[in-house]
């Protein structure tokens, strides 16, 4: 799912877990992997251009939200109903010259969430066009 998406997984990110939805429009795919808080802050800031900044959830979504592809199928908390800890920002490739944003295939929404003191969770969904066949399956964790 990293290189659908165009995203590259630092090397000492823990807890990776990706899926991919198959719709009947389009396509979902969902990433996430934990990185320490500074390293998240490196992360992002070499993917997003300079001078723009993440922002919080000001408006989450309610306890029950359900996306048409879920975070919940990976066993995570979906990032919209979070609201401590949480920033985030939507990035296209389109005119994206930042040191990561040059390897984003797709659009996608960031989220990174500090869920406990100086470890953060980066969370990426991106709507993708529908292929004849979808990305292979991946028995890691």
């Amino acid at each position: 799912m990293s290189d659908q998406l165009g995203i590259r997984i630092p090397e000492g990110a823990s807890d990776r877990r990706s899926g991919y939805k198959t719709g009947r429009r389009y396509d979902t795919g969902l990433l996430s992997f934990v990185l320490p808080s500074q390293d998240a802050e490196r992360y992002t800031g070499r993917l997003i251009r300079s001078g723009t900044e993440m922002i919080g959830n000001v408006h989450p979504e309610e306890k029950g939200y359900r996306p048409a592809a879920a975070f919940d199928h990976l066993g995570l908390p979906e990032p919209e109903t979070l609201v401590q800890g949480l920033r985030k920002a939507s990035l296209c490739p389109d005119d994206l010259a930042s040191p990561e944003g040059k390897y984003l295939q797709r659009c996608v929404d960031l989220f990174a969430h500090e869920f406990t003191p100086g470890t953060t969770r980066i969370y990426v969904r991106s709507t993708i066009e529908p292929s004849l066949t979808p990305p292979p399956a991946s028995s890691a964790p």
